[in-house]
């Protein structure tokens, strides 16, 4: 049977975009790719960041690094210097005409923009078929980075819903060297609220209200205490609105993906692609894309999410249930770890680079009967970890 394409990835995103751009950089393809998106075009619509490590095809496109990042909780605050691994800015904006330039350059690979695709795929004999609006479908092979259900509350430990606006100020009211990791000084209308702040200059940042909580958040219901989060942030100094972008992330998925066959499979930010405990996805991200497009390369179809080691899930599980049943014990929790712990050992648990010794020396930094208290009254002992990833 002929097939549309060898390689169906469906859904443009972060994820399809970056294994299309690792397929088409293959000087010898061997495998025809088609990418469904069903966004018309691409726009600036989120920001993300990450302490630098392993190189990745995207490393041109940071537009700021930072030196220093601050978490506090007034009247206590913790400055740590990550000099020897920068938190670094990579707009969305500049990564998709870059991936979409890249992609276009290489005819293997083809992404198609504005498609709509049908929820229930057929089986056929050797691969996939699929209604869209453009037209049927089939491909040998699926990598699917839409949700694989529909998403439930109770399908992740807590969530974390951020709205942000990057704004210019009229006078200088920013420290351009110093990123506010979490300011939990704002009023919080519900789980565990702080505002995150990147200074892109003096007179320019990104401010972010992020909530911590059981449910996912509206954009809109957090419309008041973003103005709230801007006003404090500049001083009460006048400001110009530049862009928005707003989002929920997943914190401990607790549901399985379903992997429809050996040839199917669900990646992205709801089958794991986001770390459990801190919602950081891009590198994961380009960990994943990296291996994925070494195993097609092999014509082999084990292109899903790895499992995290088990101290990973572990950490992240216990760690999660904590600030869901404490949350006014969380700004404390976080100070402890970024006062206490070996800055390179907190980088890396943070990048999702932690070893077993890393994990057990952050443990150290917390209060260890409020975790000794959860694990005996929890059910973790006995219900399985968090569903692996990457």
């Amino acid at each position: 049977m002929s097939f549309d394409a060898d390689v169906l990835i469906l859904g443009g995103g972060c994820a399809g975009l970056s294994l299309g751009v690792r397929l088409a950089r293959d000087a010898a393809p061997r495998r025809r790719t088609l990418i469904l998106e069903r966004r018309e075009s691409y726009g600036n619509d989120r920001t993300w960041c990450f302490w630098r490590g392993a190189a990745h095809p995207f490393e041109q496109l940071i537009s700021r690094s930072w030196l220093k990042m601050r978490v506090r909780s007034r009247p206590a605050q913790v400055v740590v210097d990550c000099g020897v691994t920068p938190y670094q800015l990579l707009p969305a904006g500049a990564f998709y005409a870059l991936a979409e330039a890249q992609i276009a350059a290489a005819p293997a690979v083809v992404l198609q923009r504005g498609v709509t695709v049908g929820v229930a795929p057929e089986r056929i004999a050797g691969g996939w078929k699929f209604e869209t609006g453009a037209g049927s479908v089939t491909a040998r092979q699926v990598i699917d980075t839409r949700p694989p259900h529909r998403i439930a509350a109770g399908d992740a430990l807590l969530w974390q819903s951020f709205q942000g606006h990057e704004i210019e100020c009229a006078s200088p009211v920013f420290d351009p060297s110093i990123v506010e990791l979490m300011d939990f000084d704002v009023s919080g209308d519900g789980g565990i609220a702080f505002t995150y702040l990147l200074p892109l200059s003096a007179t320019r940042a990104l401010v972010e209200y992020t909530v911590f909580g059981r449910y996912p958040r509206s954009a809109a219901s957090l419309d008041s205490v973003q103005r709230q989060a801007l006003h404090a942030a500049t001083g009460g100094s006048p400001f110009a609105v530049l862009r928005q972008e707003c989002g929920v992330l997943p914190m401990g998925l607790t549901v399985s993906s379903t992997h429809r066959a050996v040839d199917y499979h669900h990646v992205g930010l709801m089958s794991g692609a986001g770390r459990a405990s801190t919602g950081y996805a891009f590198q994961r991200i380009q960990r994943w894309a990296e291996t994925a497009a070494a195993s097609l390369h092999r014509h082999a179809f084990d292109v899903g999410q790895a499992p995290d080691a088990w101290h990973q899930r572990a950490m992240d599980r216990l760690f999660l249930q904590v600030l869901r049943d404490h949350p006014g014990r969380a700004p404390n929790l976080f100070l402890s770890m970024f006062r206490d712990a070996d800055t390179s050992r907190l980088i890396r648990f943070l990048s999702d680079r932690g070893t077993a010794l890393d994990c057990a020396a952050i443990v150290a930094t917390l209060p260890v009967g409020l975790f000794l208290r959860q694990l005996l009254r929890s059910d973790s002992s006995r219900a399985p970890l968090l569903r692996g990833s990457t």
